[in-house]
């Protein structure tokens, strides 16, 4: 089986539950409304999770030093900061429902485990009865495992119910078309824009025209059309000439 990735849709329901964002997609749609349009400053801040069965440190779209060492509370990040923190460490829970699941699954069943794995562990997970009833092909009945992890110190938590409820809708939808996956999302692809902000300062002037010509051609694609077809006759011309030749 392919190895799959979180997807744009994936990304937007853990940062709506783990840090309050209303993330949206490349094709404008914002699937967990209500939310902030970025990460809340006190997201930025790390934190001692109240609901863990031990605080631990936190930030941002719900990294902990389980993910990242050396995080402590009080510290404070950059949006940048916390987006690649998730970014290069969400392949952990990406790889644990990979490996552990051996039935097909399709893009939204997968998001919605890694949104669970995040959550609960890798260890929960694979120990869960949630997996064994999937990996027999027993979806309906795995779907509804979802709602028994709503617990936090032993009680029923609101917000874990509405995150479950999430998951288990996402995890039964049909996929309705292709979705790409993090590494195309609008909000990464900004944190790593202002990673390079230096750069893109230094080489402004060359950009600048390039971006109008960018524009133009998207604009005009007949004349890039145009362009295109005017290089292949150029080529099958010197092709020719040097066929004549005996330059083969």
């Amino acid at each position: 089986m392919m190895k799959k990735r979180l997807s744009e849709r994936g990304l937007a329901l853990i940062a709506f539950y783990e840090a309050s964002t209303s993330l949206q997609t490349r094709d404008g749609y914002v699937w967990y409304p209500g939310g902030y349009d970025n990460i809340p400053d006190k997201y930025l801040k790390v934190y001692a999770d109240p609901i863990a069965t031990k605080p631990i440190p936190t930030v941002g779209f719900g990294t902990t030093t389980y993910d990242v060492k050396g995080l402590e509370v009080g510290q404070v990040y950059s949006q940048a900061d916390v987006i690649k923190m998730f970014e290069t460490t969400i392949g952990t829970y990406e790889k644990a429902v990979n490996k552990h699941v051996t039935v097909e699954l399709n893009q939204n069943e997968f998001d919605a485990l890694v949104s669970f794995v995040y959550n609960v562990g890798v260890g929960a997970f694979k120990d869960s009865t949630l997996l064994r009833l999937l990996n027999r092909g027993q979806r309906v009945l795995a779907t509804e495992q979802f709602y028994r992890w709503n617990k936090a110190g032993g009680k029923e938590h609101e917000g874990l119910n509405k995150r479950r409820a999430s998951e288990a809708e996402l995890f039964s939808s049909p996929v309705s078309k292709p979705r790409a996956d993090i590494t195309e999302s609008r909000t990464v692809r900004a944190a790593g824009a202002l990673g390079v902000v230096g750069t893109v300062t230094a080489v402004a002037p060359v950009i600048g025209p390039l971006e109008q010509a960018a524009t133009f051609v998207e604009n005009h694609l007949w004349v890039a059309g145009l362009a295109v077809a005017a290089v292949a006759v150029y080529l099958i011309a010197v092709r020719f000439d040097d066929w004549q030749k005996g330059r083969r």
